[in-house]
């Protein structure tokens, strides 16, 4: 049997590195993995522009869209997400992201779209060269994310 100081000690070092251990694999991991840039190894981390709304009641885009145009323009990479209601009231997302050379990614979900049409798709992608300033719109007319966007390929099903 050891004796009782050396016995004291390996139940110390053995309590001390179970906290170490718990504590270096404990926390909360990231929300969201940070985009990469498919161009070299370095993460790029993306301006969260937040959401926007188009519907009857809401024309004109707002700050979100701001934030997302203002970011392409600079080169920074962000994200955004519009949502535009069809004619009954059925909500299509927009799911876009730029990346620091400017591209622009969309991802369009109609899968709650009731009239979307027998064949179509749920959610497609498609890129996107440039968008419009937002300080230009039409009145009376709702400002949907898509008649911004300019130099699109043509949209693959997810």
């Amino acid at each position: 049997m050891a004796p009782p100081h050396l016995a004291r000690f390996f139940l110390l070092a053995a309590a001390l590195i179970g906290c170490l251990t718990l504590t270096a694999c404990g926390g909360n991991p990231p929300s969201e993995p940070p985009a990469t840039d498919k161009q070299s190894s370095t993460a790029v981390i993306a301006l969260y522009c937040g959401s926007e709304r188009i519907d009857p009641g809401n024309l004109a885009a707002g700050d979100a869209r701001r934030c997302f145009v203002e970011a392409v323009a600079a080169g920074q990479a962000a994200t955004l997400t519009s949502t535009a209601t069809t004619t009954e009231g059925d909500p299509i997302v927009y799911s876009l992201s730029s990346d620091p050379n400017g591209t622009i990614t969309v991802i369009q979900d109609t899968s709650q779209d009731r009239f979307r049409g027998v064949g179509t798709p749920d959610r497609v992608r498609y890129v996107c060269t440039s968008i419009d300033d937002t300080r230009e719109t039409r009145p009376h007319r709702a400002d949907v994310i898509t008649a911004r966007l300019h130099g699109c390929t043509t949209p693959e099903p997810l």
